[in-house]
């Protein structure tokens, strides 16, 4: 309950194979009284495990069949092949919660592409909610090279200063190492004019490379930023050769300043050139790209955009990118179903080509129900390939891939937000949007009170060791609710200082007074709140003493990520009421903050800590380590319960459902069907109730 205990669910998809396979877990987390070892079928010493500071997870998959699919929509996991028929997964984190059920799912399959369904489909809607994992056989798409034509195309121009140019040089030679014997490559240079390395494509021999290297280090900032030639020059170089994939990398750290200027028009005169399906991946270097620009030109040819800030690494990010599309396997990817199947609203709307070790995963929803074939058909070299499954949509699902709508949702967010951010705003986006992000907790520029740390923070404000051992998500002891903001209930003691707590029951009506307070309120007492965290943290990193740095620099980061993304959103909604695109779209952090989170959104696959969530039908917001039901206000009649006792556990008895809201914590605020407020709180309220009164509660008010 609350955030005290986790469960390590495994859900087998299995084919209609014969197939024997053997999963072994091990799960490591320091304990009060030591260390704990969990092995698949979970055992443990009966002890609730608590909130923990580390927690690493490990298994190891064994088949006789080709494992194909392995995904969870709850933890960011790592994947170790050996081989198709064994792997490893490994979860590692630094001050982790366990404030959700670790989710793992894994298929197994003897097809060349294996695609494996989640299927989602509640009482409440008439559509359904699909979510596809597609992946190539390793060995089979690794003995089968396409052979590629690659250009790397790099901005030169002034703005390049000394840094920019050596991170950049590091990240094409690192491309031009990783090339195949079968290749052949073009490098470009841009700034007032444009410079070739070879005026054509050129094996990728070791010659070759090791000449283009010597090219490359020859490389200076300097001149203007002749942006459209350089990307014609970059499309000229296709050949007519449709057995060869082909691929250009473009970096720039600004906007163009010769030639043609207008994003829009560099846009259509590329799409005009790119008959032949040319991938461009974009890089931005810098915080002066135009985002809009860079995105549309990636998604348009089915590529990716990324960014790369100030602070950040080139070599480090076209690394981790180059990796992934290294290995083409499937190229203009489609998915198609029978009859009886419609999907529609699938994201991303133009499926991106398929690569070996990679995943891709397709949300979108479904109407119909039944048996049907799913098909995916692609390009493999000159070929045109075809893969049928069979697959079950259900007419009705439990809530077990609940998770499934929820990531849909947010996919349509990132979007929809594109949309806005590129053509402005509009009635219908805006309400859809809108509406989406509050339902599912998803944080935008117009819902940036949702935004929290990436990471637990540290508590500030309560003394002594209780502090140091229950960490929670937004740095504040939830026994201390209101303690940094006085007007919230709190009193005083600042940073480091102790205080008396405020009950939950005084803090919620202070802070949601009115219907819809809270997400003003929220946004104010996070932003003063991570202001606070953030300067004690200062101060924490220039004690030598302090042992704890690394700690302390993943905490840090996470505190000003939030501080961050909070003034980037305000900035940008403030520009969007204003109509003033420009300035959204790009040369500035602003601009590209809000593209990172929309590029996010429409590429989540997995879920993410949130500030809102909907739990048995009503939607609370996280304030300060309380949840209070969005409908709640402080006039309403309350009922205040003691967390973990028999009057709480009498109303779990019950009504089974409200497991659901207690799995937020023990300090919360839930609006009950009678219209009266359950308050619960780990210091406070009543610990016997009889059934009657419990009754009571959940009896509809008319």
């Amino acid at each position: 309950l609350g955030n005290n205990m986790m469960r390590l669910k495994v859900f087998p998809i299995l084919p209609k194979i014969d197939q024997k396979i053997k999963i072994s877990f091990t799960s490591i987390a320091p304990q009060d009284n030591g260390v704990i070892e969990y092995v698949y079928p979970l055992k443990t010493d009966g002890k609730a495990t608590k909130t923990l500071e580390e927690f690493s997870i490990k298994a190891n998959i064994k088949s006789q069949h080709p494992i194909q699919n392995v995904y969870s929509p709850t933890h960011a996991i790592n994947i170790s092949r050996n081989g198709d028929k064994e792997l490893t997964m490994t979860f590692e984190r630094q001050q982790a919660m366990l404030d959700k059920d670790f989710t793992l799912f894994y298929s197994l399959g003897s097809k060349e592409i294996g695609i494996t369904p989640l299927l989602h489909k509640p009482l409440t809607s008439e559509d359904g909610y699909v979510l596809l994992l597609i992946s190539p056989q390793l060995e089979a798409s690794k003995n089968h090279i396409i052979p590629r034509d690659l250009v790397l195309v790099l901005d030169t121009s002034g703005s390049m200063d000394a840094v920019k140019m050596e991170q950049a040089r590091k990240a094409l030679k690192h491309c031009l190492s990783n090339l195949n014997s079968q290749d052949r490559f073009a490098v470009v240079a841009f700034a007032t004019s444009v410079r070739r390395y070879r005026d054509n494509l050129v094996e990728a021999n070791s010659e070759q490379i090791d000449n283009a290297k010597k090219w490359v280090d020859g490389l200076k900032a300097g001149g203007g930023t002749a942006m459209q030639a350089a990307l014609d020059a970059a499309v000229d170089f296709r050949a007519k050769d449709e057995g060869r994939s082909f691929t250009c990398v473009f970096f720039t750290d600004g906007q163009p300043t010769l030639g043609e200027m207008k994003p829009e028009n560099i846009l259509k005169n590329v799409a005009a050139k790119n008959t032949m399906n040319t991938r461009f991946f974009t890089f931005g270097v810098g915080d002066d790209v135009n985002t809009a620009f860079l995105d549309q030109l990636a998604e348009s040819t089915r590529a990716v955009s990324t960014y790369v800030r100030p602070a950040e690494d080139i070599e480090t990010k076209v690394t981790s990118l180059y990796g992934k599309i290294s290995h083409p396997v499937l190229a203009n990817v489609k998915l198609t179903t029978s009859d009886n199947i419609r999907l529609f609203e699938t994201y991303p709307q133009q499926l991106p080509d398929l690569f070996w070790g990679s995943q891709l995963v397709v949300l979108g929803k479904y109407s119909g129900n039944g048996p049907a074939s799913v098909r995916i058909t692609g390009q493999v070299g000159k070929d045109t390939k075809e893969f049928a499954y069979d697959v079950t949509f259900p007419s009705r699902t439990t809530d077990d891939k609940d998770f499934v709508e929820n990531l849909w949702a947010r996919r349509k967010v990132g979007f929809l937000l594109d949309s806005i951010r590129q053509n402005g705003e509009q009635k219908e986006l805006m309400d859809e949007m809108l509406t989406l992000a509050k339902k599912y907790g998803i944080a935008t520029p117009y819902t940036s009170f949702l935004v929290v740390p990436d990471a637990p923070m540290p508590i500030v404000g309560v003394p002594g060791p209780k502090s140091k051992s229950e960490p929670t998500k937004f740095g504040l002891n939830p026994a201390a609710p209101g303690l940094l903001a006085p007007e919230f209930g709190g009193q005083g003691g600042g940073v480091g200082g102790a205080a008396k707590p405020a009950p939950v029951a005084d803090f919620a009506k202070l802070v949601q007074k009115q219907i819809g307070d809270g997400a003003k309120n929220r946004y104010m007492y996070e932003d003063k709140r991570l202001a606070a965290d953030e300067a004690k943290l200062e101060r924490r990193k220039s004690d030598p003493k302090d042992a704890n740095q690394a700690e302390l620099d993943q905490n840090l980061k996470g505190v000003k990520e939030a501080r961050g993304n909070f003034k980037s959103y305000e900035q940008a909604r403030q520009w969007l009421n204003q109509r003033d695109l420009k300035s959204v779209q790009g040369g500035n952090s602003t601009a590209v903050d809000v593209a990172v989170c929309s590029n996010n959104l429409r590429s989540q696959d997995r879920l993410t800590q949130t500030a809102m969530r909907n739990v048995y039908g009503r939607n609370c917001l996280e304030i300060g380590g309380v949840w209070i039901d969005e409908s709640f206000c402080g006039e309403m009649k309350t009922l205040v319960v003691k967390a973990q006792s028999d009057a709480y556990f009498r109303i779990l008895e019950m009504n089974p459902k409200m497991k659901e809201v207690y799995r937020l914590g023990n300090y919360l605020v839930y609006v009950t069907p009678s219209k009266i407020a359950l308050i619960v709180d780990i210091n406070d309220g009543k610990e016997k109730l009889s059934d009657e009164e419990i009754e009571k509660l959940f009896v509809a008010a008319k």
